[in-house]
């Protein structure tokens, strides 16, 4: 497996960063829930290494992508989505029949 070194000069590395934190994307959100940044950074990086230098560019096509980071965290409205792919357990297949 072969890695790619990536040559992204620090006043770039500035604009990736100020893009993912003006979609929430910060170090405060960070410690909340990690799981939403990688994917963020990984998209903008990617971008900005196809060509989109623009910060306006970068920023619409992350919040088209993903969102902005406070869209991310809505909570679930029924308790019975996580059965939508797991399917639901015996004792409430028979308050819900299909």
């Amino acid at each position: 497996m072969s890695s790619t070194l990536l040559d992204i000069s620090p006043a770039n590395m500035k604009i990736i960063q100020s893009v993912l934190e003006a979609a929430g994307y910060d170090a405060s959100g960070l410690a909340e829930s990690p799981r939403f940044f990688n994917p963020a950074a990984l998209l903008v990086i990617k971008l900005f290494l196809a060509g989109e230098e623009s910060r306006s560019g970068l920023a619409a096509k992350l919040e088209h992508q993903l969102g902005k980071f406070g869209d991310n965290r809505r909570p679930c409205p029924s308790s019975l989505a996580r059965y939508a792919i797991q399917g639901l357990p015996l004792e409430l297949q028979s308050q819900h029949p299909i």
